[in-house]
């Protein structure tokens, strides 16, 4: 395995020292080394071969320290990558390859990544894979996060999918960092939801309805999404953002536009 394990040694003390940017740094010499011995994707026909499926095993086990380091990177483009690879072991037809403790975690924040982009297709696609190849999928603490999060999202239930984010999972170092990002996308979702219902708000309104602690925190954010800002009112390009909306929405019909800005101003309104 030429120095394959004394880069896998070093990999894993990076990691127990929490360097991720080491980790990073050590990711395209473990790769080459991979391919060279034929351990990146298990080669089905020498999984009889025991020296051979304990090399994948070993590998196994370094390699999913890559994802989750570009977790804490935060660079989920890599994690992407990386965990694509990953696959070939956790769903391989070899219950000694496919079992891993920490399968469940990986996959749930590659699910949670894919909502935090808005791929909301590629999401349910991969849900409707994965329920083919894990046994009571929505029972797994990890695994039943995301799906609860778009369950609530695809409601409108925003509070609920911001207080499960909050309150689920914190032990778990790798959901507490991705779940700032998630927060975020969760703002964005509910801002455009108020910029098609309303044409202005009390900035007091928008700092409740995006779950920020104070009023600067809410201004910052205004301003990055181009609201004005006058008296502690913010006011939005309603032109503008119906244009862009019609546009971003080309299969929708002007009725099923209408309907789904009422439906966005009753869930607001009972909030504010």
């Amino acid at each position: 395995m030429s120095d394959l394990p004394q880069l896998a040694k070093s990999l894993s003390i990076a990691f127990d020292s929490k360097d991720y940017k080491t980790c990073e740094k050590l990711l395209s010499p473990i790769k080459i080394e991979l391919i060279k011995a034929n351990l990146l994707i298990p080669d089905s026909n020498r999984l009889a071969n025991e020296t051979y499926l304990n090399d994948l095993e070993i590998t196994k086990k370094s390699w999913k320290l890559v994802p989750i380091s570009s977790i804490f990177n935060m660079k989920f483009d890599v994690f992407q990558n990386y965990f694509a690879q990953l696959r070939s072991f956790y769903f391989n037809s070899n219950s000694i390859l496919s079992r891993s403790s920490n399968k469940s975690k990986l996959v749930s924040l590659y699910l949670l990544i894919l909502l935090s982009k808005g791929d909301v297709t590629k999401f349910h696609s991969e849900l409707e894979y994965l329920d083919h190849q894990i046994i009571n999928l929505q029972d797994d603490e990890l695994l039943s996060l995301p799906i609860r999060v778009d369950k609530f999202l695809m409601e409108g239930s925003y509070q609920k999918a911001w207080n499960l984010l909050q309150s689920g999972l914190n032990e778990v170092p790798e959901f507490k960092v991705f779940t700032v990002t998630l927060m975020n996308t969760i703002r964005d979702e509910i801002s455009n939801n108020i910029e098609l219902s309303y044409n202005d708000l009390p900035l007091s309104n928008i700092k409740a309805l995006l779950f920020f602690n104070n009023e600067k925190e809410t201004e910052s954010f205004a301003l990055q999404r181009d609201w004005s800002i006058k008296n502690s009112i913010v006011t939005f390009d309603q032109e503008n953002i119906l244009e862009d909306n019609v546009e971003s929405n080309g299969n929708e019909t002007e009725n099923n536009l209408i309907e789904k800005i009422l439906g966005y101003a009753i869930d607001l309104e009972t909030i504010v």
